[in-house]
């Protein structure tokens, strides 16, 4: 396996830990915050904003310049 096959199954396992975790937090009674509520609380404030800003840009420049 290279390691651009392994860089690329980390990713779609952290993408299907947030979409199972947003399932269980649909569906079942739980303490898990939905990812809209975890966003809303990061866009309060500015920091939050700035984070999600520079998120991304990281997310852009790693998958969207080819």
């Amino acid at each position: 396996m290279s390691a651009h096959a392994i860089t690329v199954a980390g990713y779609l396992l952290v993408v299907a830990a947030v979409a199972a975790l947003q399932i269980v937090a649909l569906t079942h009674r739980t303490s898990i915050p939905t990812l809209s509520a975890v966003l809303s609380r990061l866009m309060r404030s500015r920091s939050g904003r700035v984070g999600i800003l520079a998120g991304w840009a990281w997310i852009g420049l790693h998958f969207f310049v080819r």
